[in-house]
């Protein structure tokens, strides 16, 4: 049994389990690389986020939503397969209320500062633990 058959058929029985280790690893990646910026050494102060800026809370919850539509994507789409669905950010931008301007420049706020994109991605994993406790 070839590697790809077994994959499908693990998939065909626990999807969710697949969904939501996808999730985990996008939001393990993003984590260690917040950790790896944080590690650079910046002095603790007080960083003040710009009111164009989304709060720490609003970006928790846009990057949930995001990492959780990656996912979502990735399971419908066949390691071997050569048919991708692209992914896109309109609808989840205007559920939000948010540009993708906005959203870019926060991103570059945060990216600019680990320390806070650190604890952003803290909550993340926390909002994304919870809901695989609730699915379980």
């Amino acid at each position: 049994m070839t590697t790809s058959l077994r994959w499908r058929e693990a998939r065909q029985k626990q999807p969710h389990r697949i969904f939501l280790r996808d999730c985990f690893v996008t939001a393990f990646l993003a984590m260690t690389f917040s950790i790896l910026l944080f590690s650079c050494g910046q002095d603790k102060k007080t960083i003040v986020i710009p009111s164009d800026v989304l709060s720490k809370e609003k970006m928790t919850e846009v990057l949930t939503e995001i990492h959780l539509a990656e996912a979502e994507v990735n399971m419908k789409t066949l390691p071997d397969s050569i048919a991708t669905e692209k992914l896109s950010f309109h609808q989840l931008f205007d559920k939000n209320k948010i540009t993708r301007a906005q959203f870019e420049k926060s991103l570059s706020f945060y990216i600019d500062h680990p320390e806070l994109l650190n604890e952003v991605y803290e909550q993340v994993l926390n909002e994304l633990s919870k809901m695989q406790v609730v699915r379980q």
